[in-house]
């Protein structure tokens, strides 16, 4: 089942029910756990930074895609994400050179905490209706494995929406014209409301279009640059 709540030229967003099984969210709470760290934020070069508004922990994860036909659980939920933004899309994506998967785990902090877990309003890519920009991000996922008991709903400022998680589901947003590749005027712009009781727990994949196994994401600077070509 799917809820189409935005179905502009540039500006999509989707709710999917039952996009995440428990099997996935484990493996990928399993293959985090190493290497969770404190939450970062986009700095606006490309990179990321520490903000004192983000208290979550979050872990990148590779997707083993050798073990895609073994049936390895990262891997079949990653193809799923692929999958269906391609048929939304029609760009052919190449699941290969992209970001990590991100793991992201949210803790309720109660009513009464004066700096709570705020996810401040951002595009996560541009949003200001120029051209897309060649291995950049153009579309996002979030997938929901555990939701808390109050908090925690996403709202996309402009568009009026307000999405509260649904275990399993998934909230896919793209940000491009698949046809003009001109971007979003910013009714992708979100923020994260924060969780007040209970653990929130989700699986974020940002895709970016261009982007190959031999020219991977980071071969690129935020103006569609390879960074070879910077020298």
């Amino acid at each position: 089942n799917v809820d189409i709540l935005i179905n502009r030229p540039a500006s999509k967003v989707h709710v999917v029910k039952n996009f995440i099984d428990e099997e996935e969210c484990l493996a990928m709470e399993e293959a985090a756990k190493p290497t969770l760290h404190r939450a970062t934020v986009a700095d606006g070069t490309g990179g990321s930074e520490l903000s004192k508004n983000r208290k979550a922990l979050q872990a990148g994860v590779k997707v083993p895609w050798d073990l895609e036909r073994a049936g390895d659980p990262i891997a079949r939920v990653s193809r799923r994400v692929y999958n269906y933004v391609n048929y939304v899309l029609d760009l052919d994506i190449d699941e290969h050179g992209q970001e990590d998967l991100m793991s992201i785990q949210y803790t309720g902090r109660g009513e009464d905490e004066e700096e709570p877990d705020r996810y401040m309003p951002h595009c996560d890519g541009d949003c200001t209706g120029l051209e897309f920009k060649h291995g950049n991000r153009m579309a996002t996922i979030v997938m929901y494995c555990t939701i808390p008991e109050k908090g925690g709903a996403t709202n996309f400022n402009k568009a009026g929406l307000h999405v509260v998680p649904e275990k399993g589901s998934a909230t896919f947003f793209s940000y491009i014209d698949p046809e003009t590749h001109v971007m979003d005027k910013g009714f992708t712009e979100h923020s994260g409301c924060p969780v007040i009781e209970g653990e929130k727990k989700i699986v974020t994949q940002w895709v970016r279009l261009g982007v190959t196994k031999q020219t991977p994401w980071t071969a690129y600077n935020t103006l569609g640059v390879l960074r070879s070509a910077e020298d």
